[in-house]
């Protein structure tokens, strides 16, 4: 191998490392903030204000079914329906699991050359 070719490879290996570097901060980054996001979320959908508003717009929602003539029990069926829809446990319970810190998971980046 001549100097210019070790120069070269050299040059490579160093753009690897400064590019890995880049990346390990990026999800550095990401993960310190993130969970900050998650909880923020989770506390804008729980607060007593967005369960208020959620109660509120269930009975709406059932209120003006029977407005319309619908039938109570179909009502309450497709309430129950709608409220089904509404359900956050399940994307917050994802979203959870995933910001928990015991499930984190180390990012380790080889750079082949």
């Amino acid at each position: 191998m001549n100097d210019e070719e070790f120069k070269k490879r050299d040059a490579k290996r160093k753009k690897g490392h400064e590019d890995a570097e880049e990346i390990r901060e990026i999800f550095s980054a990401l993960n310190e903030s993130i969970p900050s996001l998650i909880s923020g979320l989770i506390g804008s959908v729980y607060s007593p204000e967005a369960a208020g508003n959620m109660a509120t717009a269930i009975g709406r929602f059932y209120s003006k079914l029977i407005e319309e003539g619908i039938p109570q029990e179909v009502a309450l069926d497709m309430t129950k329906k709608y409220v089904g829809a509404l359900d956050f446990q399940k994307i917050m319970n994802i979203a959870s699991d995933g910001a928990s810190p015991k499930k984190t998971k180390d990012l380790e980046i080889d750079i082949e050359e």
